[in-house]
């Protein structure tokens, strides 16, 4: 009789083995104090080059990453604006009682894609984090404006972006895709964007990253708790669909210190890569 036959074992193993595996790939709970965002975002505050900083908070939610940048913008004395972007009514509304009176910050009530319009914009709950341009067969659809990053920078003059935080529920590769132009000229130091299931609904691979990234200045690397793991070339192991972040790092700058290079053995295992 084959043991796992039996439910409770089987259960308990696909447990135990799934936490095992997930530990092994640095994949941890969602949250910013924990994921390695809020490591990233100080990191990044410190390190980055500029008097001024300016970062994007694209699909914002309720601000608490915004807020947490101009934490650590004060922190570590620096100067710096936050554009705070969230399409959804409700929340959009919060961010801007949340913020009110707060100069360092520009709250947007748009939604980044890659084309310039409207859209419909999946609404499950006032304030909840899993609105999205993606149709995920919940929520009730509100038309909402929707443009591109590339239109964003040069409509609001913005010259460099420090770091741009996407978290759009399933849309970020479309976002990727239409700030092309930007990526093109390295006007973006750092892109932090979300990876999870909801890229099925968008039929989008992490692949997809890779080939965008390949013949633009950018090295592409998975956060994890307290660092970024660099990766030259996609291989089938990344492409899990795990709740995690990725980050490009603009090559040649400081900040892609912040990432060590690895790349799979022929076990399909991370190894730190060699260098030189």
């Amino acid at each position: 009789m084959d043991p796992l036959s039996a439910w409770p074992l089987r259960s308990l193993a696909w447990r135990a083995g799934r936490k095992l595996y997930q530990y092994a790939r640095r994949e941890g709970p969602n949250h910013p104090a924990r994921n390695g965002e809020y490591w990233l975002l100080d990191a990044i505050v410190r390190r980055a080059a500029g008097r001024s900083l300016t970062l994007l908070d694209v699909g914002a939610n309720v601000g608490d990453w915004t807020a947490h940048a101009l934490a650590s913008l004060s922190r570590h004395a620096r100067q710096g604006t936050v554009h705070t972007l969230e399409p959804a009514p409700g929340a959009h509304a919060h961010l801007a009682r949340r913020f009110a009176g707060e100069p360092r910050v520009l709250v947007r009530g748009a939604a980044l894609s890659d084309r310039r319009g409207t859209a419909p914009l999946y609404v499950v709950g006032e304030l909840a984090g899993t609105n999205s341009l993606v149709d995920q067969g919940i929520g009730s659809p509100v038309s909402v404006a929707v443009t591109r990053v590339d239109d964003y920078l040069t409509g609001h003059t913005i010259e460099r972006v420090t770091f741009l935080k996407s978290d759009t529920e399933g849309l970020d590769l479309a976002v990727l895709r239409g700030g092309l132009a930007a990526l093109d000229a390295g006007r973006i130091d750092a892109w932090q964007f979300e990876y999870n299931a909801r890229w099925i609904q968008a039929r989008a691979f992490l692949r997809d990253v890779f080939d965008l990234v390949a013949t633009r200045p950018y090295v592409l690397g998975k956060l994890f708790g307290n660092g970024v793991e660099l990766f030259d070339a996609w291989h089938p192991e990344l492409e899990r669909y795990f709740e995690t972040n990725f980050v490009l790092l603009r090559k040649g700058t400081p900040l892609e210190r912040l990432g060590r290079h690895s790349q799979f053995n022929r076990s399909n295992v991370p190894v730190r890569a060699r260098r030189g």
